[in-house]
């Protein structure tokens, strides 16, 4: 089990004001693993240890507080790990829920017993909800004083307290019913060894409020957490003999409290407290300038002040007079020359692109009766606006090269204008594997949630989060079919992506990237370019997600997320084109974020794990995911950025890192595409493509295996390649200036070295204090009132158990662009078709079809078909075609007939393989004669084989045939496979066509019989012309239809 693999939720019977004040038991078990996650492997419980890269990470502690200049000391567990000692960990929540009155409890118990143990007792509290650190670190102290504990003294060293927002050093998953609001383990004990010896839920679990706890109830924490503490630590002290005697009660409450000493020799790397240390007032001589040629750069100068570490200046006038004018040079992914190599066209308006990092995960060897070739080639993932799908082109750049189109079936809301996705593709990180969203990818929609401009926009959008593996995941539902059954069971059906997770604190969202970071158990975390920014649309944001736990597919439960906004990082998107894309992506050992701003012709250098709490965003931005304080949605400040890493571009787009991180490529919507030093920020070199026709370029990206560039042009629908030629040197030397650079290291280690680590940034506005306003319980609301998102019931947001109102909405017809009818509401209850959601009542239902809703669940078309086979019985080798469908709930056996209506496209899903007999299917036609034999070297089986040999290089026998009926088509066809009786489609109302009966002759005809409507016998010699005569047209409008490849919708 690992520590680093943890999340940690709160009750939900303990932190909504609305629920009554009398105390449940619901979610307060403290069983471990929780009932109802027992296969869960991520729960750490009594017996199980920290994983020792958990235990040696370093986090940040915000009380006791520190001459530090960001007020934070170091916390490794691995500093508790010594004979003798037991570190007891607890959670608690800001906001006016239950559980805050045992914090002060707590507070009071930790000071008492790590003074009784002489330090040996260590106590952490990991504070979680999204608010000031040590404001609430202060207040725990405060209530413990006003309750009377600690000898009326008030706790000053412990317990140690940190905004532990990444999971690592939560104590685990912790889910305790099969709720999906995870409730919280209050409380746990870990022994010498770091082993998990106690586990509970405290006294206030089952409350609603704060109110509702009172102080007597809290304090029956001290009697039950005390004993536990003592047991294991006097067990280790007999064992040991470090003392001979210890006590199990409180001890004179005059007894000394550990000193400031102690407790920073409990932290790992940090200084002592000294008067003198890191107040130099003097600054060091300027250093160099940065760069080498042009405008110079910058020069700093540093001391180590923990006020103002440095100072920074433009190169001077003196120095850069002197220095030469920037020469562009060579990057091999452009070469002395290039080609392009168009990859895939026929798109619809191309946004962005990805490598999947794992090819075939999604696909396999054979999806919607179609081959693929995952061990050939890479597989690029393409974000398409204008249908709202995702085209992936597998098995790229070999001859079994094939795309295929796939979208959600609620893409209306999850997958509506894409405009930007990103893979997570850290592999063999230390996360434990059901936790690990390795293959997960995230999108963002240019959106405000207008259903596809039928609905009043409610700006509840944001990105949404699938997982892509169905090969190791059978059965986990992240593809479905129409009706909501698993598709990786389903090879021949239709597939769309099922999400894992949404988050809505970003529409009109047009760019994204995955943080390659180690520190969260489940490593969804993403940032965002959120062009609604300021509430005002003219200034956009940068926001991160960190989904956190993903609520995986068929759930909405988003009580588990954190939603942080950078007001300070100011973006702009592109106002002279409607839609456009812009790139975002995260170097993986500078943890540096690199952002387009194409408004104003910028590149923006955001380091990632800098920023501080500033206060909750809900005041300011009331529309969020989810009312619980679990979910954090703050506003962060004094991030360190460099706002012009690069200027002077025109319409900047796409974004791209090569594949030793070197090198940033930055595209022009125009059509020029600039390689930039990551060091310098100068450009390299620049290649121009408006002469080859490209104007309108979207996302780069990189191939993980070549390093060639990849793009997307909007306006030709194409993915191209960028191929660099080989002829002659290709080099480039760096245009940094090196002594600046060994003048930065040394004044960074030391100005860390007397003022701690991280102190020194040559970004970093020293001024800086973040406006912090304190969150209170008014907060906590949704504004999603209507739709169920904010309902007390959290089983309205889960498969677990539906909400009962959500069945009235099936009669509303106020479909109105202004309705009161918030559509998003049907999609939390379960309303996949409705009549008034957009396009084909929101179904994906071929051209012409009508959709019925099979409530959270999916919906079925009346032009959907399924075609089978039955074996008479099970000692017969004969077998009996029939067609099915879901929507009608009807099955056509042989001979029978089916009336199809011009206009309408059907499919006819054909699942033919014999799971009898365990043999392969027989393939399956629809025609205007069925001609079909035991003989499979007949002309009309060869002709369906080269039909399919483009495609899939089989017979039709798992898979779709896509009939569209128009006004050509005849009125009589046949569904037709060797050696069985065909079913019958009559066309446009037709009321009687030729049937059909087969022989037993053995001839080379098969020894079909073709009866007339009047029943008369037709030999086998005079079928084909009798038929002609009755269809009315010449044997060369023979129609045959098999299966279609979609590329895109």
């Amino acid at each position: 089990m690992h520590l680093s693999n943890a999340i940690i939720g709160i009750a939900l019977s303990s932190s909504l004001p609305s629920l009554a004040s009398a105390q449940t038991n619901v979610g307060c078990d403290a069983t471990c693993p929780p009932l109802g996650y027992e296969s869960d492997s991520s729960h750490l419980c009594p017996g199980n240890t920290v994983d020792a890269s958990a235990a040696s990470r370093l986090h940040d502690i915000c009380h006791p507080t520190t001459t530090n200049n960001n007020n934070y000391n170091k916390l490794s567990f691995n500093s508790f790990k010594k004979r003798g000692h037991v570190t007891v960990i607890a959670n608690y929540y800001s906001g006016c829920i239950a559980g805050r009155r045992e914090s002060g409890v707590y507070a009071g118990i930790a000071q008492r017993i790590h003074d009784d143990t002489s330090g040996r007792v260590n106590f952490v509290t990991s504070l979680k909800g999204g608010a000031d650190c040590s404001y609430w670190a202060d207040m725990y102290q405060g209530d413990a004083l006003s309750m009377g504990l600690n000898g009326g003294v008030k706790p000053s060293t412990m317990p140690l307290t940190g905004s532990f927002l990444y999971a690592s050093v939560s104590p685990s998953k912790f889910k305790l019913t099969k709720r999906p609001h995870p409730t919280i383990y209050k409380d746990i004990v870990l022994d010498e060894n770091l082993e998990v010896t106690y586990k509970s839920v405290g006294p206030c679990c089952g409350y609603a409020t704060y109110w509702d706890c009172t102080d007597d109830i809290a304090k029956g924490l001290d009697g039950m957490l005390s004993d536990k503490i003592y047991e294991v630590y006097n067990k280790q002290m007999s064992e040991e003999e470090v003392v001979a005697t210890t006590t199990t009660m409180a001890t004179d409450p005059t007894t000394t409290s550990a000193s400031s000493a102690t407790v920073a020799a409990t932290l790992n790397n940090e200084p002592k407290n000294n008067e003198n240390q890191c107040q130099s007032a003097t600054y060091s001589e300027w250093s160099s300038c940065s760069k080498t040629c042009g405008d110079g750069g910058i020069q700093f100068r540093h001391r180590a002040n923990s006020n103002q570490a440095m100072e920074t200046r433009p190169c001077p006038t003196e120095v850069t007079s002197t220095l030469p004018s920037c020469v562009e040079q060579c990057v091999i992914e452009f070469g002395n020359d290039f080609d392009l190599a168009i990859i895939a066209s026929d798109l619809d308006s191309p946004r962005d692109l990805a490598f999947h990092p794992s090819p075939g995960v999604h696909l396999g060897s054979y999806s919607e009766g179609r081959v693929f070739h995952p061990d050939e080639g890479e597989e690029l993932w393409v974000a398409n606006g204008n249908n709202h799908s995702i085209s992936i082109i597998a098995s790229v750049g070999t001859e079994y090269q094939t795309t295929i189109s796939r979208r959600d079936r609620g893409y209306y809301h999850y997958m509506n204008n894409i405009t930007a996705l990103a893979f997570n593709t850290v592999d063999n990180s230390p996360r434990n594997a059901d936790q690990d969203t390795f293959n997960y990818f995230a999108l963002c929609n240019d959106n405000i949630n207008d259903y596809v401009g039928s609905k009043e926009p409610n700006y509840f959008m944001g990105p949404t989060l699938y997982d892509t593996d169905t090969v190791n995941k059978a059965g986990r539902k992240n593809t479905v079919n129409r009706l909501g059954e698993d598709c990786s069971n389903l090879p021949a059906d239709q597939c769309f992506f099922l999400h894992a997770d949404m988050l809505h604190e970003a529409p009109a969202c047009i760019g994204i990237a995955h943080d390659p970071e180690l520190e969260t158990a489940y490593g969804a975390v993403y940032w965002a370019f959120d062009t609604t920014g300021d509430n005002s649309g003219n200034v956009g944001q940068l926001v991160k997600f960190d989904f956190s736990q993903p609520h995986g597919p068929g759930s909405m439960d988003h009580s588990i997320a954190q939603v942080r906004r950078y007001p300070e990082v100011k973006l702009y998107r592109d106002e002279n084109h409607e839609h456009g894309h812009a790139g975002m992506v995260v170097h993986p050992t500078k943890r540096m974020l690199y952002i387009v701003n194409p408004g104003v012709g910028t590149v923006v250098a955001v380091h990632t794990d800098t920023g501080r709490y500033s206060r909750t965003a809900r005041e300011e931005y009331p529309i969020f995911s989810n009312p619980l304080p679990s979910f954090e949605y703050s506003i962060y400040e004094c991030v360190e950025q460099d706002e012009i890493f690069a200027s002077g571009l025109v319409n900047p787009s796409g974004l791209a890192l090569s594949l030793d991180g070197t090198r940033l490529f930055v595209a022009e919507r125009g059509g020029r595409i600039l390689a930039l030093e990551v060091e310098s920020g100068i450009v390299l070199q620049t290649i121009d493509l408006q002469s080859n026709g490209y104007k309108s370029i979207g996302g780069l990206t990189v191939s993980p295996t070549t390093g060639a560039l990849y793009f997307v042009d909007m306006d030709t629908n194409r993915v191209v390649r960028v191929d660099a030629a080989t002829d002659g040197e290709c080099a480039y030397k760096s245009l940094v200036n090196t002594n600046f650079q060994s003048a930065l290291e040394s004044a960074r280690t030391q100005v860390d070295s007397e003022c701690g680590e991280d102190s020194f940034s040559l970004v970093r506005d020293y001024s800086c204090a973040v406006d912090g306003n304190i969150p209170n319980g008014t907060l906590f609301e949704q504004v999603h009132t209507d739709t169920g998102y904010a309902s007390d019931n959290p089983d309205v947001q889960s498969m677990a158990g539906m909400d009962e109102a959500a069945a009235l909405l099936a009669s509303r017809t106020d479909c109105d662009y202004f309705s009161e009818l918030n559509f998003d509401a049907l999609l939390l209850g379960g309303y996949y078709c409705h009549v008034c959601l957009p396009r084909n009542h929101g179904s994906s239902c071929d051209a012409g079809g009508t959709c019925a809703n099979v409530q959270w669940e999916g919906f079925t078309c009346d032009n959907e078909y399924y075609v089978h086979f039955d074996l008479y019985d099970d000692d017969r080798e004969e077998e009996s075609l029939f067609v099915s469908s879901k929507h009608y709930g009807t099955k056509y056996p042989e001979n029978s007939s089916i009336k199809l209506s011009r206009g309408v496209t059907y499919r006819f899903t054909i699942q033919t393989t014999n799971l009898f007999r365990g043999t392969p299917g027989v393939p399956v036609s629809i025609g205007t004669i069925p001609v079909f034999s035991a003989d499979t070297t007949s002309l009309a089986e060869s002709s369906m084989k080269s039909l399919f040999s483009s495609i899939r290089g089989d017979n039709a026998t798992n898979g779709p045939i896509l009939l569209t009926v128009d006004d050509d088509t005849p009125e009589c066809l046949y569904l037709t496979s060797p050696g069985t009786q065909s079913i019958t489609l009559m066309i446009g109302g037709v009321s009687k066509c030729p049937s059909i009966n087969i022989g037993n002759d053995g001839g080379s005809t098969g020894g079909w019989d073709l009866l007339p409507p009047d029943g008369d016998t037709v030999s086998p010699s005079s079928s084909a012309e009798h038929c002609v005569a009755l269809l009315g047209g010449g044997y060369s409008a023979l129609l045959f239809v098999s299966f279609l490849a979609l590329s895109n919708f």
